[in-house]
């Protein structure tokens, strides 16, 4: 059998209740989607990529995107395809492979921890010029670590390394680094 509860308790329950959604709905905003984020590095990429092949070194030259992974895992061969599509389309030359002279594009996918927030955006282009990028990665190997790994969550970014190199031939005459920023903190997973 059902209780019947006082009407004073009921509106009380329904008061705390919308407070408590009006709390959810005043707190920080909610990360991106983890595709939001592939999408910003895409579009990033390729502006980044068109604009090089309008300055010397990389002047002119067909374009080819790789990936550095013999295994073709994880989320760099769906990038490469995605910037491949997107330069296209922009009429950028993309070829198969490097023939005599390109503009080789290498990606390498990455993650780092860092000690606290590290105030990255997804689809951010950062400069690299000769600077050490802590790169941290693999599976989580314990339960322990699977603790550990929540608890950095919210300092974690996951980005693609990306080496723009023109060569000739099996010489390169040319090299530039640049890291694009997938995710940055605890990545809101929602079903679509």
């Amino acid at each position: 059998m059902a209780r019947k509860l006082p009407a004073e308790l009921v509106l009380i329950a329904v008061a705390l209740l919308a407070a408590g959604c009006a709390a959810l709905g005043d707190g920080p905003p909610r990360p991106a989607h983890p595709v939001e984020g592939v999408r910003k590095v895409v579009d990033s990429l390729a502006a980044e990529i068109r604009k090089r092949t309008a300055a010397d070194p990389f002047r002119n030259l067909p374009v080819v995107v790789r990936t550095t992974t013999a295994a073709n895992t994880g989320i760099e061969p769906i990038i490469a395809e995605l910037v491949r599509t997107r330069l296209i389309e922009s009429g950028v030359a993309v070829d198969a492979d490097c023939a005599k002279r390109c503009m080789e594009i290498a990606l390498q996918e990455f993650a780092i921890d860092a000690p606290k927030p590290t105030g990255l955006t997804p689809g951010q282009i950062l400069l690299v010029g000769g600077a050490s990028i802590p790169f941290v990665g693999g599976l989580i190997r314990t339960l322990g670590e699977q603790e550990r790994e929540q608890e950095r969550a919210a300092n974690r970014a996951t980005g693609v390394f990306v080496t723009f190199a023109a060569r000739e031939g099996s010489r390169y005459t040319a090299r530039a680094h640049v890291v694009a920023i997938i995710s940055a903190g605890d990545v809101a997973l929602e079903r679509q």
